[in-house]
């Protein structure tokens, strides 16, 4: 059976909305050729929300191929006009469109696609809104900020039937195409311990005031994030700083490249569904190791650090800087990408038109991302953490349960 298609268990009922696990997903009428509606022969037409530094490389993405960008949207009137003019060459015409807001995007039956590339903390509420509005999505990872929004997002695309993505290419492409099968066919026995080197935790943004430039609709970029003064280093997109480093806006290096090596990691488990139990912090006495680590119904133990991605069995092990690997048993029937596709964007594209859950579905995303939340929450108390998965709360803690959401400014606040 194909993974893709599989159904999503009762342990994930409320991350997955499982009630609606069995409805088709839902393909409107104008993609299928109804009511005299010429369909995309061949591009799916998109709408780019966001062109950082990221950005740049999904508009790439989505102004060619078997899509074609009709619109792009940043509140940054700059920025948006770049993005406009490379649109324009591209296609040689004048026809590109700039949304001032990306709920202007939403209101266009033109679209198909709502590509989401903006800080993290936008993620969950633009998403939401577009599976309202009958759009499909690839939204960059990490796929949410808080553990509430990993409820919500799923719940919104099931409610919806609508085709999202999360954006982790490397899942597939740095981890889960050779470590899945070594894996799942117990080439190592069975599986004990994970490390997984990524950044740390987010810290506190107290940088100080400067002048907004032009063009800049500063409190728009905030959105439901605490109002706080314009900087540079604040809105930047850089990839070894800005914005990633702070918990108004995301949940550190740790998500940031967790979305891809705790990603990679539990895909190949089978764990990406799953969410451990209980959450240690470092150097105490159920984990005396330097890492914060994640421990599992079924005893395995995932660390927040300790090599690139470090697998450690009862037969063996590797990582994935190792020259030589283990060579897997046998055949194994693991998730891939869907149709003759070559990349996660084709995948995307294939899932849309045949209206099935892609690679890197809503779900994995999300749980993904809940991960490392768990983790950013043990880091931040600094005591041992008991998490239960299908009531979604932490056990006899207050404090920890008063974290699985956070305060949202108005009018940016998320409904499902």
């Amino acid at each position: 059976m194909n993974k893709n298609r599989r159904n999503i268990n009762r342990r994930n009922f409320l991350a997955a909305g499982a009630a609606m696990i069995a409805v088709p997903l839902f393909l409107p009428g104008r993609i299928l050729g109804l009511d005299g509606v010429t369909p995309p022969n061949e591009r799916l037409t998109t709408a780019v929300i966001g062109f950082g530094n990221r950005g740049r490389d999904l508009l790439n993405v989505f102004r060619s191929r078997k899509y074609q960008c009709l619109g792009v949207c940043d509140c940054f009137q700059q920025r948006a006009e770049n993005a406009r003019d490379i649109v324009n060459q591209q296609y040689n015409n004048t026809d590109c469109l700039i949304f001032p807001k990306y709920e202007d995007a939403l209101d266009n039956e033109k679209i198909d696609i709502l590509v989401i590339v903006t800080p993290d903390h936008w993620h969950t509420r633009m998403t939401i809104d577009a599976c309202k509005a009958g759009k499909d999505v690839f939204c960059e990872k990490p796929l949410t900020l808080t553990l509430a929004e990993s409820q919500q997002i799923v719940a919104a695309a099931r409610k919806y039937s609508r085709v999202v993505s999360s954006g982790s290419q490397r899942v597939w492409q740095d981890y889960g195409w050779y470590m899945a099968p070594i894996i799942q066919s117990g080439a190592i026995g069975e599986v004990k311990e994970v490390y997984c080197g990524v950044g740390g935790p987010p810290k506190t943004c107290y940088l100080p005031e400067q002048q907004v430039p032009d063009g800049l609709n500063w409190e728009r970029w905030l959105g439901q994030a605490p109002l706080a003064p314009y900087n540079d280093e604040r809105m930047s997109g850089n990839y070894g700083g800005g914005w990633r480093q702070f918990e108004e806006y995301c949940n550190g290096f740790l998500a940031d490249w967790g979305a891809h090596k705790f990603g990679g990691a539990l895909y190949a488990l089978g764990l990406d569904l799953e969410d451990p139990v209980e959450i240690l912090p470092a150097k105490t006495e159920n984990n005396p190791k330097e890492f914060c680590c994640a421990v599992f119904k079924n005893g395995l133990r995932m660390y927040h650090g300790g090599g690139d991605v470090r697998c450690v069995g009862t037969e063996g092990s590797f990582d994935r800087a190792d020259r030589v690997k283990p060579q897997p048993l046998g055949p194994v029937d693991i998730r891939r990408y869907s149709g003759p596709q070559g990349d996660i964007y084709d995948d995307f594209d294939f899932c849309v038109r045949n209206r099935l859950r892609p690679f890197q579905d809503v779900a994995y995303g999300a749980r993904t991302a809940a991960f490392c939340q768990l983790m950013v929450i043990c880091y931040k108390l600094n005591r041992p953490l008991k998490w239960n998965q299908e009531k979604y709360q932490f056990e006899n803690d207050e404090q920890a349960n008063r974290m699985i959401t956070r305060p949202q400014r108005t009018p940016y606040g998320i409904e499902v």
